[in-house]
């Protein structure tokens, strides 16, 4: 088990750091996300994580109802790349996993990305990018 000590809490997410060194931004009940939700996402990671730190970052879209071209574009852009240094999206609804795949195939995120269908494999994958 992975211990947090400070969790925020967004419109469309809960965000946390845990002893583990990987961020982990999971997506609230059926929300739907525009850039300004995108932008706030960004803003609470970066407020949890220490100066100047990137972090492996797990992304579960799992419950995840719908997500704009701003938020699409804002998180493919340069803007997530202070805080994260790669990205593993969890995906597991039909409507998660279209997506997941129309982000990293019309958006192509400058952060190192990859889908997974299971939490386990993906936060195996993170593991190997903890500093």
């Amino acid at each position: 088990m992975t211990v947090v000590h400070q969790e925020i809490l967004t419109r469309t997410a809960r965000h946390c750091i845990g002893e583990d060194g990987i961020a982990r931004t999971v997506s609230l009940p059926s929300a739907e996300q525009t850039r300004a939700d995108a932008q706030e996402n960004i803003r609470a990671l970066e407020s949890l994580a220490e100066s100047g730190r990137r972090y492996p970052t797990l992304v579960d879209y799992r419950l995840l109802k719908a997500m704009d071209r701003g938020a699409r574009t804002y998180y493919a852009g340069p803007e997530p790349t202070r805080v994260m240094s790669v990205v593993a999206i969890v995906v597991g609804s039909p409507v998660s996993r279209l997506i997941g795949t129309f982000f990293m195939g019309m958006n192509k995120p400058l952060v190192r990305t990859r889908l997974f269908t299971s939490e386990s494999e993906a936060l195996a994958w993170l593991k190997g990018f903890v500093q």
